[in-house]
């Protein structure tokens, strides 16, 4: 006898689906921006993150398991990125055989804008945001307890975050306690909690 398929909650699907689809205006908008900058998706989103992490050391492999994509394919668009002037190579103080990447000015030219998503959400409501803000953290805490997102830095994850999740944050690193806005999710001190 053939098995019942579980039971979805009919909010639950409506949900997951309009998350898919804002993923899709995300990976549309990111496409055009890509290829009116003559460059792929990859090399926008490797830009976008060196560019967010201007003091710590981003190295290839760290990009690989950022994106979550595998090394020589990383490896390969990096390359191109160096090549065309957008990426600079600079050795690794500490390890003769590495180097670390770091924009250029042209790189910085090259950068995406989220122009269509933060003129969306500056039309919601602080509170609102604050809440969408919560939500999409408790989805991602979800997501990387499951195992389905591989790497994550966010408040809740670190050994430095005491909290509740939903009223009260407070970062022991920085003594303070933080607004829903101040909430990390890619935390440059992040600790992960044991």
């Amino acid at each position: 006898m053939a098995k019942k398929p579980p039971t979805v909650d009919p909010l639950n699907a409506h949900l997951a689906r309009l998350l898919e689809r804002i993923g899709e205006v995300a990976r549309a908008l990111r496409w055009q921006q890509a290829t009116g900058a003559g460059l792929s998706p990859l090399q926008i989103r490797i830009l976008g993150f060196v560019c967010d992490h201007p003091n710590v050391p981003v190295r290839v492999a760290r990009l690989a398991d950022e994106l979550q994509v595998t090394r020589p394919t990383v490896s390969d668009s990096v390359k191109l990125l160096v090549d065309r002037g957008l990426l600079a190579r600079k050795p690794d103080p500490h390890d003769g055989r590495s180097h670390t990447l770091r924009l250029t000015a042209e790189g910085r030219r090259n950068l995406p804008v989220a122009e269509p998503f933060t003129e969306a959400l500056a039309a919601l409501p602080v509170q609102e945001r604050e809440m969408l803000l919560l939500a999409l953290m408790r989805m991602l805490a979800s997501l990387l307890e499951s195992g389905d997102v591989q790497v994550q830095r966010m408040c809740w994850t670190c050994a430095h975050y005491r909290g509740d999740r939903t009223g009260r944050h407070h970062c022991q690193l920085l003594a303070t306690d933080l607004a829903v806005a101040e909430l990390r999710t890619d935390c440059p001190e992040h600790e992960a909690a044991a």
